[in-house]
Formats: structure tokens, C-alpha cells, sequence
């Protein structure tokens, strides 16, 4: 029976050194190695935008709108240029009454015309057609700054949420190990029984944490493969963005770059042009007005089906040509004009308004991005020196329990506030790394081409 016993106890004493090496083994991890674990994958962020960027449905949008008012400039510009047609038919009449192919049933004319002249009409069209198109083309940029914005914030998110995963995997099976550990020093009577009880509760809360984490990813995943056009399910492997030292641009500085290049800013502006030439052209209807215009036609039915030589005297007996000056003056309309007009004036009054609360609207977005970007800034300091106090406080409250000076509860709370240290490390590095996109978005150049080709 001694012996028994004895070989029991000396079980229990191998294992408790085992465990007691396997346990330290895993437990001693610092934040620095766990940085260090960084993710690897296929797509880069950039590719990540590439992606999206093509599939989006919304920049296929704004690129037909760019392609639309290109149209209307091309349409307005061609007023300037004259108009060539050629007409055409065959007759029967009263007269001419039988079916037959002579000059008395059909007709062949080619005719050309131009207006040269129009009050300034066709110029202030085409700069009005200009300042559409320049909004439509801020416009796109706009679009694609907040779909790029989009899937920054969601591949950040896809990898905040795998580092927390992971971080809670390897909790996992610490808490499984201070289990085991625990079990064997309760063999060995150094611990009571409650020891074991607190450890496995450890243990399923940990679990209960992990399982939330892995549900978090599924979504996140979700969302960043919603973004880029892709099938939600998909598994999509990312890379990892590496923490660079932190660069924060002088307040003043950046708002200056927000109201020169920010497209919102720049399509507002060209809605204020828009609308002065819209004001320009009421006036203008409103206004005697003076039009020139100009006409050609040749009566070709004897060049093409009589046979008539094509000469200056035929060409001039078959043709005739006209140039017109046209002076109106409105008399009465029932006061449409009138209102035209200030119906023009409340546009441009209206964006002249909305220019200005845009551009408080600009500056308190920076200021809000460049204190957020500040802010985070400072939290990835605090957040290391909080890693680093509770790896501190863990390590000592481990040796303490295992010198059986401390109980296990001081370790499993020293190992919650380490635990989330680290989270909230995660949390602070990406977090930056998102203020800084949302200030670039937040100014206007977190995309810098002009427009779509």
C-alpha cells in the first residue's frame, strides 16, 4: 500500500514539473514577440483597392456622369461649328400624277448653316457645360476617396480582428495549461481544491472569448470581401501594415491643403460658376439680343440624276446662299424672363451659402481628424507602457503563486489585465493607422488622380 501511494506521488511530482516547464514556456510571452507575429497573405492593401475600385458599382457611376457632361461640352462647343444636310424625295402630285423618274417628282438638296453670332449665348453654354464637367470629375474623385476610405477602415478591422483571434487562441492554451497546473499541485496538496475550480472557470471564459473573436472575424471578413465586390464567403488573406513612426502635420497647414484640393470643395465651387453663367444667360434673354446667322444650299437633283456638269455656273444656277442679322427685343412674356432671372440669382445665392457651409463643415472634419490622429498617436505610447507595467505584474504574480505565496486568482487577474493590454495595443496600432487615411481623406488627398481616363 506504501508503495502505492508512493508511486502515485511520484507521478504526481513528475508531472508537476512537466507542466510546470510547459507552462512557463508559453505564458513568458511579451508584447514585442507578439507584434512580431505579423500576418502574411495574397492581397496587399493596395491590391485590396485595386479590386474594388473595378468592382464597385458606384465608380461606374461617377464615370458615366464624367462621360455624360463630357458629351454636353462637346454638344455645346459644336454650336459654333455649321450644320451640313443633305434632303431628299419623290413626289406625286395633282399635276404629276404618274409614276415616272424626272425632275418634276423628286428633289435633291444639300444645305449648310451656321450662327456666328448669338448674343454670347453659345460661349456661356460652353463654360457652363465646362464647369459641369469639372464637377462631375470631383465628383468621381470624391467617390473613389470614400471607397478607398471604405476599404481601408474594413481591411484594418479583417486585421485587428485576426491579431485578437490569435491573441485569444494562445490564451486559450494558457488557461489550459494553468488548469493542468493546477490539477497537478492539487495532487500534490500545495493547493486546495477551489485553485482547480477558479482555473477551469478561466478556461470556458476563454473559450466564451474566443468564440466571439472568430465570430467577429467571419464578419469582418465579410465586409472587407462586400467592399471589394467579392463573394462574402470568400477567404481572403491580407497582409500586415507595419507601424511607422508616427507623423503628425502642423493644423493650419493641412486645412490649407483641405480648401484647395478637397473635391467637394472644388465641385462646389464649380456649382458657383455653373450658376453665374446660368445668371449671365438669363440676363441675356432678357436683352435685345442681336443673332447672325448663315445659309448655303444647292438644288443637287441635276448634278446627280441628270447629269449636269459640275461648274461655277451651274453651281451657281442651282444654288442659292443667305446671311441674316436678327435684332429682337422682348416686349411682353407674362414675366418669365423677369423670374429667370431671379430664380438665377436664388441659385447662386443658394450656392454660394452652401460654399460657405461647406468650408465650416471642411475645417471642423480636419480639426476633428487631426485631434483623433493626435489622440491615437498618444494611445499606442500609453497602451505600449500598459503592455509592458501588466507582462510586469504577471510574471511576478506567477512566481509568486508558484512559490506558493500568492493564490491563483492574483494570477488570473494579472493575466486578464495582460491580455487586454494587448488588445488594446491591437486596437491602438490600427487605430492610428485608420486616423491617418481618415486626415489624408479628411484633406483630399487620400486619392490624387484628376479623373477616370
Amino acid at each position: 500500500m506504501k508503495n502505492g501511494l508512493s508511486g502515485i506521488k511520484l507521478n504526481s511530482i513528475l508531472k508537476y514539473i512537466f507542466l510546470s516547464a510547459a507552462f512557463f514556456g508559453v505564458v513568458f510571452t511579451s508584447a514585442a514577440q507578439f507584434e512580431k507575429d505579423t500576418l502574411t497573405g495574397a492581397f496587399s492593401i493596395e491590391q485590396c483597392i485595386e479590386i474594388a475600385l473595378k468592382n464597385a458599382p458606384s465608380i461606374k457611376i461617377a464615370e458615366g456622369s464624367v462621360r455624360k457632361n463630357k458629351f454636353d461640352v462637346g454638344d455645346a462647343r459644336a454650336s459654333f461649328l455649321p450644320e451640313v444636310g443633305l434632303s431628299g424625295g419623290y413626289y406625286i402630285d395633282k399635276t404629276y400624277n404618274t409614276f415616272e423618274w424626272n425632275e418634276n417628282h423628286y428633289d435633291l438638296s444639300i444645305s449648310a448653316s451656321m450662327q456666328p453670332f448669338n448674343s454670347g449665348r453659345t460661349y456661356l453654354s460652353i463654360e457652363r457645360a465646362d464647369a459641369n464637367l469639372v464637377s462631375s470629375v470631383e465628383g468621381y474623385r470624391l467617390t473613389k476617396m470614400n471607397l478607398i476610405m471604405e476599404v481601408i477602415s474594413r481591411y484594418y478591422n479583417l486585421l485587428k480582428s485576426s491579431q485578437i483571434l490569435e491573441l485569444r487562441n494562445r490564451t486559450l492554451e494558457q488557461k489550459q495549461n494553468q488548469l493542468d497546473f493546477s490539477k497537478a499541485r492539487f495532487e500534490l496538496g500545495m493547493v486546495p481544491r477551489a485553485d482547480t475550480l477558479k482555473t477551469r472557470a478561466a478556461l470556458e471564459g476563454a473559450r466564451v472569448d474566443l468564440h466571439e473573436a472568430n465570430g467577429e472575424l467571419l464578419i469582418r471578413r465579410a465586409e472587407l470581401n462586400e467592399v471589394m465586390g467579392l463573394e462574402l464567403d470568400s477567404v481572403v488573406s491580407i497582409r500586415d501594415i507595419e507601424l511607422k513612426e508616427p507623423n503628425i502635420p502642423e493644423f493650419d497647414s493641412v486645412l490649407t491643403v483641405a480648401y484647395s484640393y478637397r473635391p467637394d470643395i472644388k465641385q462646389q465651387e464649380s456649382s458657383i460658376s455653373a450658376a453665374k453663367y446660368n445668371m449671365m444667360i438669363a440676363w441675356i434673354n432678357r436683352m435685345p439680343t442681336l443673332t447672325l446667322t448663315a445659309g448655303y444650299n444647292v438644288y443637287a437633283e441635276k448634278f446627280a440624276f441628270e447629269g449636269l456638269p459640275l461648274n461655277r455656273t451651274n453651281l451657281d444656277d442651282n444654288s442659292d446662299w443667305s446671311v441674316g442679322m436678327n435684332l429682337s427685343f422682348p416686349i411682353f412674356d407674362g414675366g418669365i424672363k423677369s423670374r429667370a432671372i431671379r430664380k438665377a440669382n436664388i441659385d447662386l445665392n443658394n450656392a454660394r451659402l452652401e460654399y460657405e457651409d461647406l468650408k465650416r463643415q471642411v475645417e471642423l472634419e480636419v480639426k476633428s481628424a487631426h485631434i483623433n490622429l493626435e489622440n491615437a498617436s498618444k494611445k499606442i505610447e500609453l497602451t505600449e507602457r500598459q503592455v509592458a507595467s501588466a507582462e510586469e505584474s504577471y510574471e511576478a504574480a506567477l512566481g509568486r503563486y508558484k512559490n506558493g505565496l500568492a493564490p491563483i486568482t492574483e494570477v488570473i487577474d494579472a493575466e486578464v489585465a495582460f491580455t487586454e493590454g494587448k488588445v488594446n495595443f491591437i486596437n491602438s496600432k490600427y487605430g492610428f493607422l485608420e486616423a491617418e487615411a481618415l486626415l489624408k481623406r479628411a484633406i483630399g488627398v487620400l486619392y490624387d488622380k484628376e479623373g477616370p481616363e
